[in-house]
């Protein structure tokens, strides 16, 4: 797993990072695809101030598979799946900030998961 920022977590919000993933996985196996090779999630959003946070009122973690070109999200309560025309790393500037505001997703958190490709 990779973090959008430096943070230790509690036993607590590391139990819902690892909750998160299982999540995912249970949307990648019902699809059928291939497993996500890049994780990022957001430790602020699982946890600030010591008070670990269920959900949060975006995506806190973001999964890619290359093979699939398929981009998972998760808030702590819904997660969702889009399949990305092109690599992302092939995005222009202008067509990653329309894709993030299109599909309601954090500009930095995209940016942060490009960067790890």
């Amino acid at each position: 797993m990779n973090f959008l920022r430096k943070a230790k977590l509690s036993k607590a919000a590391s139990d819902l990072v690892e909750f998160d993933v299982q999540s995912i996985d249970q949307v990648v196996s019902s699809q059928h695809l291939a497993k996500p090779d890049v994780w990022l999630a957001d430790p602020e959003a699982y946890e600030k101030n010591g008070r670990v946070l269920r959900d949060s009122d975006s995506p806190r973690m973001l999964a890619y598979s290359r093979k699939d070109q398929v981009l998972y999200a998760t808030d702590g309560c819904n997660c969702c799946t889009r399949r990305v025309q092109s690599d992302l790393r092939l995005l222009a500037s202008d067509q990653l900030q329309e894709f993030a505001l299109h599909n309601e997703l954090r500009v930095e958190l995209l940016e942060r998961l490009i960067g790890l490709l």
